[in-house]
């Protein structure tokens, strides 16, 4: 360390307790003597650490960095000190739901990193602190800068059992090695015999090629999303079909009871940013272009999933059978989009449709209407706060 920079961590900080020392450096909790906040000052014996641009960057995930100093042999820092639960001391496993919030943090947070090239490679429950109801990272004492070119990582650092196989010097590491580790940590975090929902994302997250995992966080981030989505398809279409069932079964008792909900009562145009369901894929590439990937699907035989930026198009026999969106540059044909209130909804659709309350808060409002040939469909907003969060567009058969 610099005599100058010893001078100054002696003279502006009071050091109250050696959380960590090893060979590699030492971390220590520190009272600031200006503000008299706690901050935790580190020397690491390593160089080429991404402390400095996280210093000047103002990332959601991290620590803020106060200081930064680095010299041919180690690195000084001072940052803010996070409080809050450390997941790695949680007792009980994590509820799916507690693992989506979590796992969508950190692909928010991650893409802001990874498009600085900082790739953190050291992803896991000791590192992540639940604080004020978000989730932080620590410790990027083991992070790198990305290098295009590179065939591998120069120091071979990170956690065994979390780091992925190419960490240990079998290729370079990138945004799909923290991917990779961030699916580990899920797992352990949901428990040994988690066999729910999430188990699929996270087995493509830990994929031992990484040119099988996840291209991005922000591709994972759309998966997290739409398998959200699509199970709650599934859920509003059996209780759809057990709620015309009862109708069917009273009318056919009962010649008075009115009809359900009819088509031209609250109908709209079959349209979701101009794209029709029945459209081919050829009109689906001449209104938004080429798909950033296209995959099975697992939830509708016989379905391809065309994904654009917050938008998933599902196609059956060259026939668009669905529309989702997440985003305020499509509007649907009535013009409601993402961000539009509930009562903009109401206004353009009525209050008839059927309303189902998911189990994270929000509701999902649901027109079904009949389509030209005869054929149901449904239109459905999910809500949060009496504001659009998404719209979907769904043929039923």
């Amino acid at each position: 360390m610099k005599k100058e920079v010893a001078e100054i961590l002696e003279f502006d900080y009071n050091k109250l307790d050696c959380l960590k020392s090893s060979p590699r450096g030492e971390v220590w909790l520190a009272k600031d003597n200006a503000t008299g906040e706690l901050v935790i000052i580190k020397h690491v014996k390593l160089k080429g650490l991404p402390y400095a641009v996280i210093q000047k960057s103002s990332f959601r995930l991290p620590a803020k960095i106060f200081f930064c100093d680095e010299d041919e042999a180690d690195t000084v820092i001072v940052e803010e000190f996070i409080s809050g639960e450390n997941l790695a001391k949680r007792k009980e496993s994590l509820s799916e739901s507690e693992a989506r919030k979590i796992l969508i943090w950190l692909c928010d947070g991650l893409v802001e990193l990874h498009a600085q090239k900082i790739i953190h490679r050291d992803i896991k429950p000791s590192n992540l602190i639940l604080q004020f109801g978000r989730i932080r990272l620590i410790d990027f004492d083991a992070a790198r800068i990305f290098k295009s070119g590179k065939e591998e990582d120069t120091k071979l650092l990170g956690t065994k059992g979390y780091a992925p196989p190419e960490q240990y010097g079998s290729g370079q590491t990138d945004a799909r090695s923290d991917i990779y580790s961030l699916g580990v940590t899920m797992k352990n975090l949901l428990g040994a015999g988690y066999n729910g929902r999430l188990k699929k994302i996270l087995d493509k997250c830990t994929e031992y090629d990484p040119a099988r995992r996840f291209k991005s966080v922000s591709e994972l981030k759309r998966a997290l999303r739409f398998e959200k989505f699509f199970y709650r398809v599934k859920i509003c279409a059996a209780i759809f079909l057990a709620a015309w069932i009862f109708i069917t079964v009273n009318r056919m008792n009962d010649d008075t009871t009115k009809p359900p909900i009819v088509a031209e009562k609250i109908s709209a145009e079959n349209s979701l940013g101009g794209l029709k369901l029945g459209d081919s894929v050829e009109t689906v590439h001449k209104i938004f272009g080429a798909e950033k990937e296209i995959r099975a699907s697992e939830e509708f035989p016989d379905n391809n999933f065309y994904e654009y930026n917050d938008l998933v198009i599902a196609v059956k026999n060259n026939s668009v059978t669905s529309i989702s969106t997440y985003t305020d540059a499509i509007k649907d044909g009535r013009g409601i989009r993402q961000g539009d209130s509930l009562e903009k909804v109401i206004a353009a659709y009525g209050e008839e449709g059927w309303t189902v309350a998911s189990d994270d808060g929000a509701i999902f409002y649901e027109y079904p209407f009949e389509l030209a040939d005869g054929n149901s469909a449904v239109r459905r907003f999910a809500i949060r706060n009496n504001v659009v969060e998404y719209i979907g567009l769904r043929r039923d058969n």
